[in-house]
């Protein structure tokens, strides 16, 4: 079961499977005005894959900010069609039942969602401005597994111990 952050309000959830490089997980999969938030019911999405933790440490939750969303459409899949989701640097494999209703539900609370956090809006204007050279401070860096701040210089999670 999701537990809802302050201001989050679910959309849709079914059952899903996740393509993963790992193989395949099941779960259920809700759509939040601010998240895509998985709960598998076996194995956990492989470190890497996009999928950031967000529950603390004794959920099963694995959450990724619709900030980082960039479209949902159907597409090709390893059994038929699929909900593929473009994020910033991946491409989650998504089997749902109805791929065109979760793909409308993705986009739209996409174009409705909460801007990125500071840190990352603020990383994006320093590199607009070309003031991300020596000697500028950078801002932390968000793991992308477990969602968790580290230093900017880091080159692996310091909670988690994903690489950046």
């Amino acid at each position: 079961m999701v537990m809802f952050q302050s201001g989050e309000t679910p959309i849709r959830s079914g059952p899903v499977t996740v393509f993963t490089q790992g193989g395949p997980r099941p779960g259920v999969l809700t759509l939040t005005n601010m998240y895509l938030v998985f709960e598998p019911s076996g194995a956990a999405p492989p470190q890497g894959e996009g999928w950031g933790g967000g529950g603390g440490p004794a959920s099963n939750e694995y959450r990724i900010g619709l900030w980082r969303v960039r479209q949902a459409q159907a597409g090709p899949g390893p059994g038929g069609k699929v909900l593929q989701v473009n994020l910033l640097a991946r491409v989650l494999t998504i089997q749902v039942d109805d791929i065109n209703a979760w793909a409308a539900a993705v986009n739209q609370a996409h174009a409705n969602a909460p801007p990125p956090p500071p840190e990352v809006a603020e990383r994006q204007a320093m590199r607009k401005a070309g003031k991300a050279g020596p000697g500028a401070p950078m801002p932390p860096r968000r793991c992308t597994y477990c969602g968790r701040l580290s230093a900017a210089t880091a080159t692996k999670c310091e909670s988690c111990g994903a690489p950046f």
